[in-house]
């Protein structure tokens, strides 16, 4: 029986040391293919779930049977923490001070699937890689909470390959249990503080 797991959900081709890196598709990082969809954790068995720029890329009506089941895949003080999802609200905020064009809203928004892509040529692949979803704190915290977690906390930050401070991506921290706010920042920054200046910066960081 499998206990206590660390996933990386939606790994792609990058692989963390440590964690089971699951995807549904094989690449040379994947440890466990799944539907993402669905994952089939058993439940009860995974103490912390993480992703990066991945949950975008889920169908809409596909996000919350998700969260559900990765609720339902935690064990009784485990976490799950996404990052990396379009932060929509100050994306929009960007354009409308003139600081972005509309073919950079696009790249945030949509991931820019042309880019990686001939949607002529390889469908699939181009569909996998949009965006299909849009994300503001308010939204996320409305899924959380009908997924059924106990806590959570929600963040924007600045990624570091953008020029600027301004936290064009959100994400979340969320626990199965009842914890108290300041526990859950403190435990997500412990937590981020090893992808700082590589997926985040931490000192762009700011509570939503």
């Amino acid at each position: 029986v499998e206990t206590r797991l660390k996933v990386h959900l939606g790994c792609g081709h990058d692989r963390l040391e440590g964690f089971v890196n699951v995807d549904c598709q094989t690449t040379a990082a994947t440890d466990r293919l799944t539907d993402l969809n669905s994952p089939d954790f058993e439940s009860n068995s995974v103490a912390l779930a993480y992703s990066h720029a991945f949950f975008e890329h889920l169908f809409r009506d596909y996000r919350l049977p998700h969260l559900t089941r990765i609720y339902e895949s935690l064990v009784g003080d485990g976490v799950c923490c996404y990052i990396g999802l379009p932060h929509f609200r100050n994306i929009a905020k960007l354009y409308l001070e003139g600081e972005i064009n509309l073919a950079w809203v696009y790249r945030y928004t949509h991931g820019d699937p042309e880019g990686c892509y001939d949607p002529l040529k390889n469908s699939a692949a181009w569909l996998a890689q949009l965006h299909k979803s849009l994300f503001d704190e308010e939204a996320m915290s409305t899924l959380l909470k009908q997924a059924g977690f106990g806590s959570f906390v929600i963040f924007c930050y600045a990624y570091p390959r953008d020029e600027g401070d301004t936290p064009i991506n959100i994400g979340f921290y969320a626990a199965k249990n009842v914890q108290s706010t300041e526990s859950l920042r403190q435990k997500a920054l412990e937590f981020l503080k090893q992808f700082d200046h590589h997926r985040i910066r931490i000192n762009t960081l700011q509570w939503l």
